[in-house]
């Protein structure tokens, strides 16, 4: 979903004036501000939504996304009518295609994005690969176009607030930013030296992401220290591939923030391949600050968190599981010469049990926090290859040095 992009000829003049119209008759009547419960899970904000009434079912809340979309399986459980459809594209190569709905109303806690239609998603791989038991949609542009959002990742809370009412913390730093032709907030930051363009996607769960024509024409792949090739996540479009390291330093908004780990992309298509702009800054970089985001202004506000000076870490096992068609996780990628492809560990085996936990979708967000924690030398794994069970240990290592 992060970067989502819909191309949709005949609707797009449709969907400007159903959301200017739903803002010119909500406004007056919503609260002048609300606090409601925010989730991270696979470091993407979840919040709870509800969709002609009923719900509330949890969608990402997306700063990358030009629309707000449902899940296929909610519009077939709402009977949601198909009114048109049309196609996208999203951090994986895959082209997307897609009917499009039409939603009576859009609403998060007490506010009202009003009527609209929106892309209805096939989410199914996606779940899978990134391990989502509760994924029914994305909240993209609308909201922020309409409210002031703070994303507050430590407290767990999104705060909605009217323009007029909203003020930024005493100790918030000032970053402006710039919309592009699908809303996305467009920021100036500097990786090892060197400044670009940044969209800030809170959808996109990586810390810094940089896109292929950048980072090689500045060869920022000789300043990332170590590096690994792996599948680093799972966007509208398919997986995404990228050699993941640290720069030798990181700034946003003048302020220097720990190196994080940073991914080069290796995409061939898809929104990683844009040449007009640097890359992503995402949720691994966002949830170390109290993020406010004021459309209406075109400004950014950041207020350091508790986990602003925080190690940013990578992986230690060198695998990739999502959920699995069958019982189980699987695994989807193994990092060469990484701790798992020495234990054995292919791509395709099906995981039974990792330390002392069943290996199932209620288990999967446990079971990547074991393989990342720093004091877990060695974990005992179980996987099914063909018809053959085997149980081995995978000696745990930071594959990108704290």
């Amino acid at each position: 979903m992060t970067n989502m992009r819909v191309a949709r000829p005949t609707l797009l003049a449709l969907l400007f004036l159903c959301s200017t119209a739903a803002r010119s008759a909500t406004t007056a009547d919503s609260p002048h501000s609300a606090i409601l419960p925010l989730s991270i899970i696979d470091n993407r904000p979840f919040v709870g939504v509800t969709v002609d009434a009923k719900g509330p079912f949890q969608f990402i809340l997306d700063t990358g996304s030009s629309s707000s979309t449902v899940s296929a399986a909610l519009a077939e459980s709402l009977k949601l009518s198909a009114v048109n459809t049309g196609t996208g594209t999203g951090a994986g190569e895959h082209a997307l295609s897609f009917p499009v709905v039409h939603l009576d109303d859009l609403s998060v806690g007490p506010f009202s994005i009003g009527a609209l239609d929106a892309p209805a998603m096939d989410t199914n791989a996606l779940s899978q690969a990134l391990g989502f038991q509760h994924f029914e949609g994305v909240l993209g542009v609308e909201i922020f176009q309409q409210h002031v959002l703070t994303l507050d990742a430590a407290r767990q809370q999104l705060v909605i607030e009217n323009e007029a009412q909203f003020k930024p913390p005493a100790d918030a730093i000032k970053v402006p930013f710039s919309l592009d032709e699908n809303q996305m907030p467009l920021v100036e930051a500097t990786v090892a030296g060197t400044t670009g363009l940044f969209q800030i996607d809170t959808g996109d769960r990586f810390s810094l992401t940089l896109f292929n024509a950048f980072w090689q024409a500045h060869a920022l792949n000789e300043k990332m220290g170590h590096t690994v090739e792996a599948m680093t996540g799972y966007g509208g479009g398919g997986p995404i591939r990228g050699l993941v390291g640290r720069p030798t330093a990181f700034s946003i908004g003048g302020l220097a923030l720990p190196a994080p780990v940073t991914r080069l992309s290796l995409q061939k298509s898809g929104a990683f391949t844009q040449t007009d702009r640097a890359g992503n800054i995402g949720m691994g970089v966002l949830k170390r600050f109290r993020v406010s985001f004021d459309y209406g202004r075109h400004v950014m506000w950041l207020s350091k968190g508790p986990e602003f000076a925080a190690s940013d870490r990578y992986d230690r096992s060198g695998m990739w599981l999502g959920l699995s068609a069958k019982d189980g996780l699987q695994v989807l990628d193994v990092v060469a010469d990484s701790p798992a492809s020495a234990a054995g560990v292919r791509s395709g085996d099906l995981i039974e049990r990792v330390g002392p936990l069943k290996a199932d979708a209620s288990t999967l967000s446990k079971i990547r926090a074991m393989l990342q924690a720093p004091n877990v030398p060695s974990v005992a794994v179980v996987y099914r290859h063909a018809d053959a069970v085997t149980e081995t240990h995978v000696a745990l290592t930071d594959l990108i040095s704290p």
